[in-house]
């Protein structure tokens, strides 16, 4: 049972604190929708989520985005969990202080159905700066990052996040774009119960994630995204190599 549990939370380790992408904002009144499906696989345990997603530049350099997921159902060895429902809701802020600079504020919302997330209800905060530059057929594009969550309803806070996000996209053709990249995660700190640290230090833990996938620009106005990511790091992800796939179809306006 205590398996079962971990390899569970590690389904979800990853799905928040996530910035939209790591390249510029886009041109005032520019913007971007979204609706998308991940299957998320770890050993025995498999969950399967629907997500609806918007962003758009209010006024020059400066960016709203927001995300709904959903969670269809969480199975472990093909046998339901009842654990499903409307997911943490995270709003995302960008601001691009230079034309290779920008810097983010996510905020994730309290809204995670209890059949999912049980009774906590804390706060979510994801806060750094991304750099981007081109270098003729290849887009680069990273981030540096902290999360961080308030106590919930349990009292208990996890140790901080720190994340360092690195993808290179190649424009082989107007059409086709695939990319690469990795998300890293180091703990820092302890969990915390009402204030108090108990348990080990989790300073070092590192979890390493490399993705890759392929935009199709449809055309100008429609285009589907399709990618797969690896958690690697035992002591961030468990023993059994979790594995997210993630389909996307995406409308510019």
């Amino acid at each position: 049972m205590l398996k079962k549990i971990a390899l569970v939370a590690a389904l979800a380790a990853t799905a928040s604190f996530a910035t939209w992408n790591y390249f510029p904002v886009q041109e005032a009144g520019k913007g971007q929708a979204e609706i998308g499906v991940t299957d998320k696989m770890q050993d025995k345990a498999n969950q399967l989520a629907l997500f609806a997603q918007a962003r758009y530049t209010i006024i020059q350099n400066f960016e709203l985005g927001v995300k709904v997921p959903f969670v269809i159902f969480t199975h472990w060895d093909g046998h339901d969990l009842k654990q499903d429902g409307l997911d943490e809701i995270p709003l995302m802020l960008r601001y691009q202080f230079m034309p290779i600079m920008n810097a983010f504020l996510d905020v994730t919302l309290p809204t995670c159905s209890e059949d999912l997330c049980g009774k906590d209800d804390p706060f979510g905060f994801h806060f750094g700066v991304q750099y981007s530059q081109n270098f003729g057929l290849v887009n680069f594009g990273s981030e540096l990052g902290l999360k961080l969550e308030t106590a919930g309803d349990d009292k208990t806070t996890p140790p901080w996040d720190l994340n360092i996000g690195l993808e290179a996209d190649f424009a082989v053709s107007q059409m086709f774009t695939p990319y690469v990249g990795a998300d890293i995660d180091i703990l820092i700190g302890k969990y915390t119960f009402d204030g108090d640290n108990y348990g080990k230090s989790h300073t070092g833990d590192l979890g390493i994630a490399p993705f890759l996938g392929l935009n199709i620009a449809i055309n100008p106005m429609f285009y589907v995204d399709l990618s797969a990511k690896f958690g690697i790091g035992d002591d961030y992800y468990g023993d059994k190599t979790p594995i997210w796939l993630t389909g996307k179809f995406g409308i510019n306006f």
